[in-house]
C-alpha cells in the first residue's frame, strides 16, 4: 500500500494508470472471493482505500489549479 506522500509525488498519468490497475485487481479479487478461491478478503478493502486516496489526491490537484 502506498503512502499519500508517495502518491503526491507521482504525475497525473501515473495515478491514472495505478487507478485502472487497482480497479482490475479489485475485480479479480471479488471474482476469486465469489468462487471461494481465496482467503485474502482483506485485500479488497485495502485496494479500495488506495483508490480513495488516489481520487482524493486527484481532486486536491484539480481544486488547486482553479
Amino acid at each position: 500500500m502506498y503512502k499519500a506522500s508517495e502518491l503526491r509525488n507521482k504525475s497525473d498519468e501515473d495515478l491514472d494508470v495505478k487507478l485502472v490497475t487497482l480497479h482490475q485487481e479489485i475485480f479479480g479479487l471479488r471474482s476469486e472471493r465469489l468462487d471461494s478461491k481465496t482467503q485474502k478478503t482483506h485485500l479488497i478493502r485495502q485496494k479500495r482505500k488506495e483508490v480513495a486516496c488516489i481520487l482524493t489526491i486527484k481532486r486536491e490537484r484539480e481544486l488547486t489549479k482553479v
